[in-house]
């Protein structure tokens, strides 16, 4: 992992305002497409099922051979009536339930499209194992639920979904740029997959290059798949079936999120290629970790290094601080821990506040600010009233006495949601040497 000072970097703030990083000339290799006419997670239904009995133990049995028989039907059938979207089988790992099957069916539009188009794959699989009803979500209803109990077993894409991943995963180059594919799994594979479902229904990230907001997803992403691991250690073999949906979907969910960063690194002549994830069956906590050091070294040379300070950091407090910045991790930080970490991303919080501070208000005194960055502001300072006394012509100095001023707690709890948004309103975006389109 990367671990910089606690001490608040002194930079030119207006110096970091430059173009920092403009591409050269574009990748003239073909690059897979962002996907197409992007839906809200609101506006994707999904419903599960449970799926026969439940489980004796949490052994990973064979998939049943009626449900086997759906999955060679369910793509035909569901591209047939016009859907875009996916089927995902999973076991559940609830540690206070019974393991069993679940099934997901994912449909980009309501509950009645969903079971109109897959009504004749469904009728077929309820006569040969029983099913009943588990949840009918939203993606972004679902995704947490996933994250805490879904070990995924089976993914398959069809419509405009299995058409962005066959551009992805099926690439020339992607081993390049696709962790899974690059640590030799199959397009088929349920591992494969995951990643393209954070790629088509995720936040998008690096849309007109990184902002300060994508280097700390990115750096998040990092960082709790490296806790994970390290619970899975401390756990040992007993917790470990426990632990494997969150392994699984944090690993998934990293792979996403470096996967602009490594096309833009296809163009950048002379650089190593991106570090391979461990996904094989023998892999140990150990291992998995090495390989997600040897990614952090690489992101950092690459991009978040010492001539883009500002990314450099939103990484850095990423990486470190996941456990609070992700909110579905904070309920496992234990009580005493927290002030500890809240005091560790303060200089973090500290820095930013100071960059933002110091264009907005010079920005003021210069008669250049857009509504949406005054809007912003009004924003920052309902929630931090420390800063409402600063003026258009406070110095650096007043700004840092009135940052001080502000409880860890409230700097910690704007920081991803106010601070690192409004830098990004303020801030010129570091472009990537190849982008997709």
């Amino acid at each position: 992992m990367v671990f910089v000072s606690r001490d608040v970097a002194q930079s030119d703030f207006r110096g970091l305002m430059t173009d920092i990083f403009a591409p050269t000339d574009d990748y003239a290799g073909f690059l897979p497409p962002f996907f197409a006419d992007r839906p809200d997670g609101e506006d994707v239904t999904i419903r599960s099922f449970m799926v026969g009995d439940p489980l004796p133990d949490q052994a990973v049995p064979a998939i049943p051979d009626a449900l086997r028989l759906f999955f060679d039907l369910v793509v035909p059938a569901a591209e047939r009536a016009g859907s875009d979207g996916f089927a995902l089988l999973w076991l559940d790992r609830h540690p206070h339930e019974q393991p069993g099957w679940r099934l997901s069916l994912a449909h980009l539009g309501d509950v009645a499209g969903l079971d109109a188009a897959l009504a004749k794959p469904l009728a077929r699989l309820a006569k040969s194992i029983p099913l009943a009803d588990f949840e009918t979500a939203s993606w972004q209803e679902t995704r947490p639920l996933w994250r805490k109990r879904a070990e995924p077993v089976r993914l398959v894409f069809w419509g405009r979904m299995g058409s962005h991943a066959r551009a992805v995963a099926g690439h020339g180059d992607a081993a390049s740029f696709y962790p899974p594919v690059g640590a030799g799994l199959r397009m088929d594979h349920v591992l494969c997959g995951l990643p393209l479902l954070d790629d088509m229904l995720g936040v998008p990230l690096a849309r007109g290059g990184l902002s300060f907001e994508d280097s700390l997803r990115i750096g998040i992403s990092l960082g709790r798949a490296h806790l994970v691991e390290s619970w899975i250690e401390a756990g040992g073999a007993e917790k470990e079936p426990f632990f494997r949906p969150m392994r699984l979907w944090h690993q998934a969910w990293l792979a996403a999120a470096v996967l602009d960063p490594a096309l833009a690194a296809l163009a950048m002549a002379g650089q190593p290629p991106m570090p391979v994830l461990e996904y094989g069956p023998s892999a140990s906590p150990q291992s998995r970790r090495a390989a997600l050091d040897d990614l952090s070294g690489w992101l950092s040379t690459l991009f978040f290094n010492e001539a883009h300070p500002a990314h450099r950091n939103a990484f850095i407090a990423g990486v470190q601080h996941a456990v609070w910045l992700d909110s579905d991790l904070q309920q496992y930080a234990q009580p005493q821990q927290r002030a500890e970490i809240l005091q560790g991303l303060m200089p973090y919080c500290r820095w930013f506040l100071a960059m933002a501070l110091y264009n907005h208000l010079g920005n003021l005194v210069e008669n250049r600010v857009s509504d949406d960055q005054s809007a912003f502001y009004e924003a920052l300072i309902a929630a931090l009233p420390e800063l409402a006394p600063l003026g258009p012509f406070a110095t650096r100095r007043d700004m840092e006495q009135h940052i001080i001023r502000i409880d860890a707690h409230r700097a910690a709890a704007a920081f991803d949601t106010l601070v690192l948004p409004f830098c990004d309103v303020l801030m010129p975006k570091m472009k990537l040497a190849a982008a997709r389109r």
